[in-house]
């Protein structure tokens, strides 16, 4: 669209379906699921036309609102974010700004602080206006992160909606929040015990096990919250325009056929306590993996990641760590991009907010299973239990990509239909720094690989989060993430 936006005289990104033409079909086992081309018994057997951005249900995919927030007729950018001066670009071939009710919203760390509507704003359409909005800017908390939304609404009833309608909208950073460092907690009272690769951290309620795999048990108030370890982790279930289209676990096979070599695992004395290293390589020695875990007093984990590659390595899928945790953690809370799935690639319409699903809305039931459910841009996570509000919350130091599955990503990759997917009995949950984009300009050839600047460079690269045992029936996961630094 930044294509077509700046030449006069093409058009193009055009949708070649509207929803994805399956059709209802139950197994033996009377479970439903899908079908497409060639479960009928005829020799086409091929998915092409499940591409829609509607399910064969009718139900809306998260691509939906991507497309309509490309597609609106209003943008606003800043022009001048100091002087809070904002820039209307009006698109429209016929309608002025004028026809519609305009309103501003301010958010603090993902939570509405202030809203009020703006005065009649007129902007000729395929023209550029202006806006001042600096008397709304909000006193800032040095530790606190700001963000306005601008949205247009329709006024009275059209053929395609009723009044009210959200026709646009667009979120702007106002403020980062500062970085800081609480006080470190004293790991006096850690009882460390290491017998082969084993490593076992003992603290008041808490014991942590970190073996030849990683980071292997984490027992908190008695109860286990990894099923699987935390490992390094540089490849996803293929997408459809991976698998039909560029074929990525061919052009990037070293990443998608490496298997991780442990070369040691080290408890070393810090100034402040002790901290366990994981040194693995892949790839023949041409990719090292060094991950550091320090523990606390009250069983935080802050976890270090550093990849270093020799040249001559393809793109990475992606760089990150995943683990398996325990199942009743099935309610996603998030501040990050949201609500529905977003890649680096197809985020443009996922605002930055606070948002909360069950694990089940918050995957994308594709009908050919295939990588799924990702959000960019977490600054924490928190996986609980409904009935009790246990669960573990994850605290970037950075901006994350993350997602979690019910499902095994070996399910996933191999599975045709949804019916294959089978609950592991765990979730599955991914921390990542970042993953390559889904690509798609078309789905049949390279080109359907994710443009250059989506796509990660195979070089060295670095990020920290921390795991926190947590219960949110007293404080809140964001209220905690805000105390977690060391």
């Amino acid at each position: 669209w930044d294509q077509w936006r700046t030449l006069p005289r093409v058009i193009g990104g055009c949708i070649w379906e509207f929803k994805d033409q399956g059709l209802e079909k139950t197994d033996s086992a009377g479970v439903k699921y899908y079908a497409y081309g060639g479960d009928y018994g005829e020799k086409y057997f091929d998915n092409f036309t499940i591409k829609g951005i509607v399910n064969a249900d009718g139900k809306p995919k998260g691509v939906m609102e991507e497309c309509k927030r490309i597609f609106q007729p209003f943008e606003c950018s800043w022009k001048d974010w100091e002087s809070g001066i904002l820039q209307i670009e009006n698109r429209s071939a016929i309608l002025n700004t004028n026809q519609f009710t305009s309103s501003l919203i301010i958010k603090e760390n993902g939570v509405k602080i202030f809203e009020t509507q703006l005065p009649l704003i007129n902007i000729k359409a395929g023209t550029i206006g202006e806006l001042d909005i600096l008397k709304f800017f909000p006193k800032y908390k040095s530790n606190s992160e700001y963000h306005i939304e601008i949205y247009f609404l329709t006024n009275t009833n059209s053929i395609f909606a009723k009044g009210r309608f959200e026709i646009a909208r667009n979120q702007l950073l106002l403020k980062r929040a500062e970085p800081f460092s609480a006080k470190l907690t004293s790991y006096k009272g850690l009882q460390v015990n290491q017998h082969n690769n084993q490593i076992k951290i003992v603290g008041k309620n808490f014991s942590i096990l970190i073996d030849t795999l990683g980071l292997a048990s984490y027992l908190y108030n008695g109860k286990e919250l990894i099923q699987k370890s935390l490992l390094p982790n540089f490849k996803r279930p293929l997408t459809d325009n991976d698998k039909r289209g560029w074929k990525p676990q061919r052009k990037l096979k070293q990443w998608y056929e490496s298997e991780l070599k442990l070369l040691s695992t080290i408890p070393s004395q810090e100034k402040d306590g002790i901290a366990v290293t994981n040194l693995y390589s892949l790839i023949n020695d041409s990719a090292i993996v060094k991950v550091v875990y320090h523990i606390n007093l009250d069983g935080v984990i802050k976890v270090d990641f550093n990849l270093s590659v020799k040249p001559g390595l393809p793109n990475i899928p992606k760089v990150g760590m995943q683990m398996a945790i325990n199942r009743t953690y099935e309610n996603i809370c998030w501040f990050g991009r949201g609500p529905f799935e977003n890649y680096i690639d197809k985020n443009y319409a996922a605002d930055v907010g606070l948002y909360s699903l069950p694990i089940n809305e918050f995957i994308e039931n594709y009908v050919v299973p295939q990588e799924n459910g990702n959000r960019t841009d977490v600054r924490w996570m928190f996986l609980n239990n409904p009935k009790n509000k246990d669960g573990l919350l994850i605290v970037a130091d950075s901006l994350l990509s993350m997602s979690a599955w019910p499902y095994t990503e070996e399910n996933i990759q191999n599975a045709k239909h949804t019916n294959k997917l089978k609950d592991a009995g765990f979730i599955t949950l991914n921390i990542d720094l970042i993953q390559m984009g889904v690509g798609g300009n078309d789905s049949w050839s390279e080109v359907a690989a994710p443009l250059e600047k989506y796509q990660i460079k195979a070089k060295d690269y670095q990020y920290s989060f921390y795991i926190v045992p947590f219960n949110a029936k007293n404080k809140t996961a964001g209220e905690k993430a805000k105390e977690i630094r060391f």
